[in-house]
């Protein structure tokens, strides 16, 4: 089991081969950095390191994968890592206008309206790419394996946004906590 979870480690931060080496512990949840030199960018890339270090490891342990399924199936999640990223950037935006259409003075039923269809078709985009990851990871995973993605998935993202909403100073209370 040890050569599964480094593997599956390596392969996400390294992109390459790597060398069997004692089962480390599971990487600590993302922290705010305090008083650093990196810039945001950087430290914004560090986290997501972190926290898809923390997946991978999570991910082999929970479905006990082997070094071919990791291999296989890595490269499948970071695939759609990208895109999401993407999709919830725009979403981002398209909430800032609403709220901003929603808060102005007179608010604009036509800005509101063409808003509202803006972020139904990015939600569609999203539950799409959802859809697709499915499928794709049901190429490499068993069904055992696969129900337990779909369910850990999701555990996971409600955990990471905690944490990120925590150390932003944003609220949550992180994973297992009353988040409103």
């Amino acid at each position: 089991m040890r050569r599964p979870v480094v593997l599956a480690l390596g392969l996400l931060l390294t992109g390459g081969a790597v060398v069997a080496q004692p089962r480390p512990a599971a990487p600590a949840p993302p922290t705010p950095a305090a008083a650093d030199h990196r810039t945001p960018d950087q430290l914004r890339t560090e986290v997501l390191e972190r926290m898809r270090a923390l997946r991978a490891w999570k991910i082999v342990e929970a479905l006990k994968l082997d070094e071919a399924t990791s291999a296989r199936l890595f490269p499948i999640l970071s695939r759609y890592d990208e895109r999401e990223m993407a999709i919830a950037a725009e979403r981002h935006v398209i909430m800032r206008d609403l709220r901003e259409a929603t808060e102005a003075a007179h608010p604009d039923d036509a800005r509101l309206t063409a808003t509202l269809n803006k972020l139904l078709v990015n939600r569609a985009a999203q539950r799409a790419l959802h859809d697709d990851r499915i499928k794709d990871v049901r190429k490499v995973l068993t069904p055992v394996q696969q129900a337990k993605l779909v369910l850990l998935l999701p555990r996971m993202e409600h955990d990471f946004a905690g944490w990120i909403h925590e150390a932003s100073g944003r609220g949550g209370s992180g994973p297992g906590g009353d988040d409103p």
